[in-house]
């Protein structure tokens, strides 16, 4: 399992919702073993493999947009899409009862992150899985060279806004449950030793 998080800037006024200097802190969480569902050779997509994704609001915001009440659809997120011709990753998550974005319904937060000269992406079509279409596990977003994200309402507009990664995708190693059994008889193997010894 891998997560990435950042923030989210906003750098001009946007009517009553968003303010310059307004933030918020993003984070997802996917499975990089997901195997890409899509036939075609371009858009890899991993949608199932994302298993949370969240969006706060800064503690200084003047802006009133709050996505506290939302609660967003993942595991399948609305898209999550490695591109192979553009070297990009985009996720695109919706969901239910956020509040209206100056005056229009909420319609989805957009993230995209370009590694076009940082990384080479091959897809070869379904079964592939992320950490094979983008060549490594974990892939750090931090080494992206350029991101871009949109908090859009239903006529898709969003606010100006910039992104940061400031939290590295982290791999959480799976434990294989026929290993735990070798693990166990070592450390007793080891206690038993030092009760004798002491003995």
């Amino acid at each position: 399992m891998s997560s990435v998080g950042g923030l989210i800037t906003v750098t001009a006024d946007d009517g009553a919702s968003f303010k310059i200097g307004d933030t918020f802190t993003y984070s997802f969480a996917f499975d990089d073993q997901t195997v890409d569902t899509a036939t075609e050779t371009y858009n890899a997509r991993f949608n199932a493999g994302v298993s949370a994704f969240s969006l706060s609001r800064g503690g200084a915001n003047v802006g009133t947009w709050d996505p506290a009440a939302g609660t967003f659809d993942v595991a399948p997120v609305k898209n999550f899409i490695a591109g192979a011709n553009s070297d990009s990753v985009t996720i695109q998550a919706t969901g239910s009862n956020f509040p209206a974005i100056n005056g229009q319904p909420f319609f989805d937060v957009g993230l995209s992150f370009s590694f076009s000269g940082v990384r080479d992406f091959v897809d070869t079509g379904s079964g592939q899985t992320f950490a094979q279409v983008v060549g490594v596990s974990p892939l750090d977003f931090a080494t992206a060279s350029s991101t871009f994200a949109e908090i859009r309402d239903n006529n898709y507009g969003s606010p100006n806004l910039t992104m940061t990664v400031t939290a590295v995708p982290s791999s959480v190693p799976e434990i294989d449950p026929s290993s735990l059994g070798s693990v166990l008889a070592l450390v007793l193997g080891l206690l038993e030793r030092r009760r004798l010894k002491a003995a």
